[in-house]
């Protein structure tokens, strides 16, 4: 336990309880707000399981891309392939929600999806995963391979809030490429729905490139993308309602 900073713990605390509790905040709020229902969210919560059936096809496929490839292009093909299964599978989930399991298609209905699908997201990759690693340095430390514990003592204690600080962007991100799928869905415009495939494949795949000049300039970019539609969330409102 030594071995792990209080500073760095209380981070994994703070990021474990705020990737949770945050948005299930907003949804609260967005139902108070905007008047739609938690069935809106727990819609988005669904199809993001859903969407995850692309990991199995990630793995098989990187594995085929690594024995087949090397260099550049290798590297270049690692990156694309998940990017561009992220943008079919969720973006394809977003549009199958506003087809068949929400009703009512509105600019509200269309935030609220969203906030469902990057909350649940935040909830299940990073609030339990690292509050059940937090738990695992304090109760469990033996259980972790000491050069783990060396390499994870040597990092800023910031480092868990940098995974707070996505999710909370992804879920920006998230509501905005529902709104844009929800324009397919009420003008019956495929553009919009492949326009959000592309922007989710380009947003996947510039944030893991240039993860190698470090972590920060990945969320500057994905920052980029969170800003620019929010902006377009804003403008769209209100969606004509069918």
């Amino acid at each position: 336990m030594d071995a792990v900073p209080l500073p760095f713990l209380a981070s994994f605390f703070v990021s474990g309880v705020l990737a949770i509790a945050v948005p299930l905040l907003l949804g609260e709020a967005l139902r108070r707000r905007l008047g739609v229902s938690w069935g809106v969210y727990s819609a988005g919560c669904v199809m993001f399981v859903f969407s995850l059936a692309r990991l199995p096809l990630n793995s098989a496929v990187s594995q085929v891309l690594e024995r087949s490839f090397s260099g550049d292009l290798q590297w270049f093909l690692l990156l694309a392939f998940p990017s561009f299964t992220a943008g079919i599978f969720e973006e394809f989930a977003r549009f199958s929600a506003f087809r068949l399991l929400i009703k009512k298609l509105s600019w509200e209905n269309g935030v609220m999806y969203g906030a469902g699908h990057g909350g649940f997201e935040s909830i299940l990759l990073v609030g339990l995963n690292v509050l059940i690693t937090a738990i695992t340095f304090i109760l469990f430390p033996s259980t972790i391979p000491p050069e783990q514990l060396q390499a994870i003592a040597a990092l800023p204690a910031y480092v868990p809030l940098v995974g707070l600080y996505e999710r909370l962007i992804a879920i920006a991100i998230h509501i905005g490429l529902s709104v844009i799928v929800l324009q397919c869905v009420i003008h019956k415009r495929y553009i919009y729905l492949w326009l959000a495939v592309a922007l989710h494949f380009v947003l996947n795949f510039s944030a893991l490139a240039v993860s190698r000049f470090g972590i920060l300039w990945s969320e500057l970019a994905a920052t980029a993308f969170a800003v620019t539609l929010f902006l377009y969330v804003r403008r769209v409102r209100p969606v004509r309602v069918l």
